[in-house]
């Protein structure tokens, strides 16, 4: 039972990860959709000082969730906990990550 809930914690939190980002920064550049920067906020983080560095964000952390998907989803399909568990954790750091890079102003 162990195993099933490790193996959805890491594709589904990759997943959800990589469907947001990669969705907003698809949304942005293709589809013309309009970004919400708080420029004049004080309490923003640095990345919403500019559209370019928004975008360049939105998309390298896209990428790096891709990428921890495409690492579980390969573990699931040759049945490898240990790199279904390094799925895991590198999702847990990427969030941890994500949560730095929003706290430095």
């Amino acid at each position: 039972m162990n195993r099933f809930f490790i193996t959805f914690a890491a594709l589904s939190a990759s997943g959800i990860f990589t469907y947001a980002y990669l969705r907003e920064w698809i949304g942005i550049k293709f589809f013309s959709e309009k970004l919400h920067l708080q420029v004049d906020n004080p309490e923003a983080p640095y990345f919403h000082a500019s559209e370019d560095l928004y975008v360049l964000n939105i998309l390298v952390f896209g990428l790096l969730f891709l990428s921890i998907f495409g690492l579980a989803v390969y573990g699931t399909w040759k049945k490898k906990s240990g790199l279904i568990f390094l799925a895991f954790v590198l999702s847990m750091l990427g969030m941890f990550v994500i949560m730095l890079n929003g706290a430095i102003k």
